[in-house]
């Protein structure tokens, strides 16, 4: 069998079907190592008459590491996001909330409990029902109790 490393990624995919191997993951989109291996591929079969410009080289460098540091300014937005989120479904426990319903009536009740999926939005427990942090439209402070 003949290896597929070094090769691109739309023949490594063709090699992989043809020997009934699988694919991984998604071979649309290009990886940080994918990159890397591609500018050292391209600076070893560079011809030698006519080296590739060290410009070139820095520019495409310089791009890769704007991307990374993109990707991971977007990842600590998400988490920021679902943190507060989670921050905001947990300030409501003990407080009336006004929300629409399944069926788009307006309902309120007082907010018992929140629970946190890995991939989705809030969910606050009212009266028994699970309502989505995003079907809130009001919020109500509980009534201060009297003291003697």
């Amino acid at each position: 069998m003949a290896d597929a490393i070094g090769t691109t990624s739309t023949t490594a995919t063709r090699y992989a079907f043809q020997s009934g191997g699988r694919v991984s993951e998604d071979k649309t989109t290009l990886k940080n190592q994918d990159f890397l291996q591609l500018l050292i591929k391209q600076l070893q079969n560079q011809d030698p008459s006519s080296p590739m410009d060290s410009n070139a080289i820095m520019q495409q460098t310089a791009t890769l590491s704007s991307a990374q540091a993109m990707q991971e300014m977007t990842k600590a937005q998400q988490d920021s996001f679902a943190l507060m989120s989670r921050m905001t479904a947990s300030s409501y426990i003990g407080q009336t909330v006004s929300y629409t319903d399944v069926a788009g009536k307006p309902q309120s009740g007082v907010v018992s409990a929140a629970s946190f999926s890995a991939t989705g939005t809030p969910n606050l427990t009212i009266g028994g029902a699970s309502v989505s942090l995003n079907s809130v439209t009001g919020i109500t402070a509980p009534a201060s109790s009297a003291s003697s």
